[in-house]
């Protein structure tokens, strides 16, 4: 939508895990992404917790097709997700597609 808010990334989201990741805690941890036409792709490499970085590195992907299909990828999750504190910043997985449409026809609803 045109509607640009403060609480986008709250609302609008395509997330294989949402949670207060640090990329710069490690040199060795990177988000890179690729797009050959057909899919585009996502990954966060080696990714620490914020203040949590004795848990291990995550490494996930989110790989969207043009075709509309949508897939989460994992290799390394040391922790079980539920584990994982939303104090500091919420904890998703999953899709969002929230949003606000302003239609000035008096025949839509």
């Amino acid at each position: 939508g045109d509607v640009i808010h403060r609480m986008l990334t709250a609302t609008q989201y395509i997330a294989p895990l949402m949670a207060n990741f640090n990329p710069s805690y490690s040199r060795n941890s990177t988000v890179q992404y690729l797009d050959n036409g057909t899919v585009f792709v996502v990954q966060w490499d080696k990714v620490y917790l914020q203040g949590k970085e004795d848990m291990g590195s995550f490494t996930f992907q989110a790989a969207l097709h043009s075709s509309g299909r949508i897939v989460f990828g994992y290799k390394e999750i040391p922790v079980p997700v539920l584990q994982i504190s939303a104090s500091q910043h919420p904890v998703k997985a999953g899709l969002s597609d929230a949003f606000m449409v302003l239609n000035p026809s008096p025949d839509v609803p």
